[in-house]
Parts: C-alpha cells; structure tokens; sequence
C-alpha cells in the first residue's frame, strides 16, 4: 500500500506541478509582473522621500546610495525564475497527491471522477475558504504580520477540512450542524486585516485574485482526478 501511495503521489505530483505551471504561465505570471511595475514605483517613490528628507544622516553612513545589503534574495527573470518556479510547483503538488493519496486509501473504492472530486475539496479546503478572510494578494500589498496570516489559514484550512468530513461522512441532522458550524468558525472570528492600502490598482488585485483561484481550483481538479485514476491503475 505505500508503494502504492508513494507512486501515485510522484507521478501525479510531477504531472500536476508541470500543469499548474502552465496555467500560471498563461495569465497568474503576467499579472504579477503587472503588479511589480506598480510595487517598485512605490517603493522607488518611498525611498527617493527618505533620501529627500534625510540626506545627510545617509552621508555619514557607511551603506549611503543604497540598502541592497538588506534587500531580500530573489531569482533572476527568465529561466532561472521558471526553473525555481517549476520545482516549487511541484514539490507543493507532490505533497497534495501525498494527502490525497493516503485518503484515497483509507476510503477504498476510488476512480477519476471520484478523484476530481476530493480534489475539488482539496481546493476548497486550501484555497477557497482561506480566501474569503485572505483573498489571493499581488504583490505590493501591505498584508497583515505574517504570523498572524499564517495561524488564520491554518486554523481556517483545519475547521474547515474537518467540517467537510462531518457534512459528508458522519450521519444525524446534529453532526452535519456541527460540520457547517466548525466551517463558518474562522470567519466568525475574522482574518488579520492589511496594514495598508495595496499599490497594485484595484482591478489588478482583483483580477489577480479570481485568476489565482481559478488556477487553484483547475490544479485541484487535474491533480484529484489523476491521483484517482493513477491509484486504482496501482491496485495490485
């Protein structure tokens, strides 16, 4: 059975990540790079304030004519950005075939279609609901302090994963409430509001957020139907 769980997670995996990939480069990545236009504007106007207002403290430090000693690393544009890209994209898939996989196994009987459909839960759970308190950000935005971002989405993807499999499995009208209450919880509670305004415009976030969970869901899909469809062609 883990032979079983580990190819189907590779194999889907791989396939999966090269398609989200795809699908990213088609609309998500050309709306990123919109967004960065509008990020370094803001920070080149940032910077040419602080350097306006406080010129000769800069002269006296030994960093003056820039901070790229703080500047955070990042991939050079053109294939070293796609390459770095495509590894995460399928690392990340890897790990959701892996979940899907170790389901499909303690559910039994499995196929594609079957498989889109945990899937589909997959999206909802990781992305959809999520998204409702913090939808999908281009860059520029000033979101909440990570940590805090972090423990909603976690608390969020858990009540809800774990609400889903009351609705669906447990039996009684009272266990089904239960699941749907567990669900609404995190959003009863709220998500970490930003700390600002985002400098991408409005139609380019909002753009960005239906184009990343559009992407999401056809991921989703692709990789529940594949992992289904691979681990019944496994079975021995």
């Amino acid at each position: 059975m883990l032979r079983r769980i580990f190819a189907t997670a590779v194999l889907a995996g791989a396939l999966a990540g090269l398609f989200a990939s795809a699908l990213q480069g088609g609309r998500l990545i050309p709306l990123i790079h919109d967004a960065e236009v509008f990020e370094d504007a803001g920070h080149g106007a940032a910077t040419a304030g602080h350097d306006h207002g406080g010129a000769g403290k800069d002269d006296e430090s030994p960093t003056a004519g820039g901070n790229a000693g703080d500047e955070s690393w990042m991939p050079r544009e053109g294939f070293e950005r796609v390459g770095y890209t495509l590894i995460a994209n399928i690392l990340a898939a890897t790990g959701f075939a892996l979940l899907l996989a170790a389901c499909f196994a303690l559910k039994g009987d499995i196929d594609a279609k079957r498989g889109v459909i945990w899937g589909l839960a997959g999206f909802a759970v990781f992305h959809l609901a999520p998204a409702f308190g913090l939808p999908p950000e281009p860059p520029g935005g000033q979101a909440a302090p990570l940590h805090d971002r972090q423990m909603w989405w976690l608390m969020t993807a858990a009540a809800t994963a774990g609400g889903l499999a009351l609705i669906v499995f447990a039996r009684g009208f009272l266990a089904k409430a239960a699941g749907a209450a567990i669900i609404l919880l995190p959003h009863a509670v709220g998500a970490p509001a930003p700390l600002g305004p985002s400098a991408a415009p409005a139609e380019l976030a909002v753009s960005f957020a239906v184009a990343s969970l559009a992407t999401a869901a056809a991921f989703w899909a692709f990789l529940g139907g594949l992992s289904g469809y691979l681990f019944r062609r496994f079975a021995p």
